[in-house]
């Protein structure tokens, strides 16, 4: 047991470090388009440059897992990670910048269905709901050190120095990998004793039978809404809309970075209570708040209430923001209710297909907003937020998967 815990600090700490490069973009992004001559359309294309690839690769990263085991990838996965980062810290030109960017996304494909699949096999069914909720923790977690720490750093050393410090790190959070990970435990999962699903089956043949179960498109399309809202949004685009409050470059990092505070806090907090609560039944409460109060953040600007923004107190967003990312921290529990209708040799899989799902649509709401307010031909306030819109549509999409959820959807394995 002790082994597999601190496997899953090692996973854990990857899936932070994944977080803390991709998220580090979004506070750097005005350094980088002032040097290299970028577009906010063209900042939000090398923005969602990972997230297109990082999908890309997570089915076949999931078969990978499943049939390779985790002792390998995993190391390599960091290393890899580490050069893609420090790559991007030479870079001088759009093409470069969107090259080193996929090559991270590939890099990290495999970190959070690597992360489930040990906590799949050295936690119970009930910890397995808590285990994903605190390796989502991870993602909030990286994603506030990616906004607040990077935006600070970028401040004092610059974006290149920046990102060449943080591909420094990756170099012993591999070592530690490899090394946390040398037990049989996480080598190569061998044959099970379900016989409905044979371990033989083919690539399509796995694929196949894993979609074949209506839970795990629910879930899909239940982190589809919510991980693109977490990705798209507070990946990128939530801090341009504060700024057109009014708010000041500082002040829009502060509040992104509660949004994923908000994230790393609901995340564990519903894995604790769904052993308790209908995983169904928590998902609507996260969802109806998080749309309710992202509502309030895109229509009610600080002038409904006050004259000016100076009169309009930072905690009050800072709270909205904090009530977004918690509500939105219930998405987690897609994982535990597609995992638990599925035989154990088919996890890595199924994760990775959730996972795709969640990037995918983080994708499409990364670029969808830059592509409205391009079309509008205009960046002010009103643009912004009829281009956020979009993030809106992808909530209500995930509630409505939600509603069609079985009664009963406590995240237990059958």
């Amino acid at each position: 047991m002790r082994t597999g815990v601190i496997a899953f600090v090692f996973a854990e700490l990857f899936v932070l470090y994944q977080l803390t490069a991709q998220t580090s973009y979004a506070p750097l992004h005005p350094l980088i388009a002032k040097e290299i001559g970028l577009t906010l359309l063209q900042s939000g294309v090398v923005s969602a440059s990972f997230l297109i690839s990082y999908g890309l690769f997570q089915i076949p990263g999931g078969l990978l897992l499943d049939r390779l085991g985790l002792r390998v990838l995993f190391p390599m996965g960091v290393l890899c990670s580490a050069l893609s980062i420090y790559f991007f810290s030479r870079s001088a030109t759009m093409l470069e910048l969107i090259a080193c960017r996929a090559c991270l996304g590939c890099a990290c494909s495999f970190s959070f269905a690597g992360l489930g699949m040990i906590a799949q096999r050295i936690f119970s069914p009930a910890g397995f709901a808590i285990a994903i909720g605190l390796g989502d923790s991870a993602l909030g977690i990286g994603g506030a050190i990616g906004e607040l720490g990077v935006d600070y750093s970028g401040e004092h050393i610059g974006w290149r120095q920046t990102m060449l410090v943080t591909a420094f790190i990756g170099v012993p959070l591999a070592i530690g990998c490899a090394w946390s990970l040398r037990n049989q435990l996480f080598g190569q999962l061998q044959d099970t004793n379900d016989n409905t699903i044979p371990a033989t089956l083919t690539i399509t043949r796995r694929i196949q039978s894993v979609l074949k179960k209506r839970e795990v498109i629910l879930a899909a399309l239940i982190y589809g809404g919510t991980c693109g809202m977490v990705m798209g949004f507070g990946g990128f685009w939530n801090i341009p809309l504060q700024e057109a409050w009014g708010w000041t470059p500082r002040q829009s990092v502060i509040l992104n970075s509660v949004f994923f505070i908000g994230t790393a806090i609901g995340a564990p907090i519903a894995g604790i209570l769904s052993a308790r609560i209908d995983a169904k039944k928590l998902l609507i409460v996260g969802l109806f708040i998080s749309i309710l109060s992202y509502f309030f953040d895109l229509m009610f600007p600080p002038q409904w209430i006050m004259t000016n923004v100076a009169d309009w107190p930072l905690w009050v967003d800072c709270v909205t923001m904090f009530i977004i990312g918690f509500g939105l921290g219930t998405s987690i529990l897609a994982f535990p209710i597609a995992t638990r209708v599925v035989a154990p040799h088919m996890v890595g899989l199924t994760i990775s297909i959730v996972n795709f799902s969640g990037i995918f649509f983080a994708s499409i709401l990364q670029v969808a907003p830059g592509v409205i307010i391009q079309g509008i031909h205009d960046t002010t306030l009103i643009a912004l937020q009829v281009g956020h819109s979009v993030f809106v549509l992808g909530m209500l999409m995930a509630l409505a998967a939600t509603l069609c959820l079985p009664s009963r959807t406590q995240p237990t394995r059958t």
